[in-house]
């Protein structure tokens, strides 16, 4: 008899404002080249965490499908250009589309509030 494997999908149905911002990103020229757009963003232990878009493939790596989850590397850089926030990272350049409602936004502020990377 074989073996019953259940397999469950999640996805993030994003909002239409959401949409709005990484479309508005992504058509964005930066000062560097970018790793990957992230929606729902939030700090944690001085690494973004979030959903990820429109990454880039590194070579034979692992490359996150947009939607995904994804951690950055450690923070090492922020600042802002236009209307968007962008991190530098061991792993790369990664542009803020828009934070998780309740503790995103918190969560950025008490990471520019410490002035390492900024």
């Amino acid at each position: 008899m074989p073996e019953i494997i259940e397999v469950e999908f999640h996805s993030k149905a994003l909002t239409d404002f959401q949409l709005r911002r990484l479309d508005q990103a992504s058509v964005r020229k930066y000062s560097v080249p970018v790793t990957a757009f992230i929606s729902d963003a939030f700090i944690a232990n001085d690494m973004c965490h979030g959903v990820s878009f429109g990454h880039v493939e590194q070579g034979d790596a692992f490359r996150p499908a947009d939607g995904g989850l994804l951690q950055t590397g450690k923070i090492q850089r922020v600042w802002k250009e236009g209307r968007f926030w962008l991190l530098e990272t061991q792993s790369g350049n990664y542009v803020l589309g828009s934070f998780i409602r309740g503790v995103g936004r918190k969560s950025f502020r008490e990471l520019l509030q410490t002035g390492e990377r900024c």
